[in-house]
C-alpha cells in the first residue's frame, strides 16, 4: 500500500483546487464575451447616477417599465434605481407624478409611451433610461 506524504495530499489538493478555479474563469469570461448585451448587476446603478442632482428635492418620482417584474434582473435594476435616487421614493408603474423614469425594453418603446402619456422627454442615457415630465402631474 503506498503511504503518501502530507505533503503530496496537500499540494494534490492544491493543484485540483487551483484546476477549478481556472475553469470557473474560463466559463465566467467565454459567457462575458458570448453575451456582452446583457448587463452585470454592479453595472445596473450606474445607469441612475447621473439622475442624481435632478432628484435633490424630489419626494416621490415615477418608475414606467414593461419589463416583466417576476425576472430578477428587472426586479434589481429597479432596486439599484431606488437606490441610486434615494431619498427620492420611485413608484413603479406610476405616470401622474412631475418626473417619471422610463426603463423599457427598448428606447423606442419608451418613446412610444412618454408620446401616448402626453409627458415630455427631458434627457436619455445611452443606456435606454429616459426621463420625462409630466405638466399635469401632481404636485408634491
Amino acid at each position: 500500500m503506498p503511504s503518501f506524504s502530507l505533503r503530496t495530499v496537500f499540494l494534490t489538493l492544491l493543484a485540483l483546487s487551483a484546476g477549478l478555479s481556472l475553469l470557473q474563469l474560463s466559463i465566467r469570461t467565454y459567457t462575458q464575451l458570448t453575451q456582452p448585451h446583457r448587463m452585470q448587476l454592479h453595472d445596473l446603478a450606474a445607469q441612475f447616477a447621473g439622475l442624481q442632482p435632478l432628484f435633490a428635492h424630489i419626494p416621490r418620482a415615477g418608475y414606467y417599465t414593461d419589463k416583466d417584474m417576476a425576472l430578477p434582473l428587472s426586479i434589481a435594476q429597479f432596486e439599484q434605481a431606488q437606490y441610486m435616487l434615494a431619498p427620492t421614493v420611485l413608484e413603479l408603474n406610476n405616470t401622474s407624478l412631475p418626473l417619471v423614469i422610463f426603463d423599457c425594453t427598448t428606447p423606442e418603446t419608451a418613446v412610444a409611451k412618454i408620446k401616448e402619456l402626453g409627458l415630455v422627454p427631458l434627457s436619455a442615457s445611452n443606456t435606454g433610461i429616459i426621463l420625462a415630465e409630466n405638466p399635469k402631474g401632481e404636485r408634491l
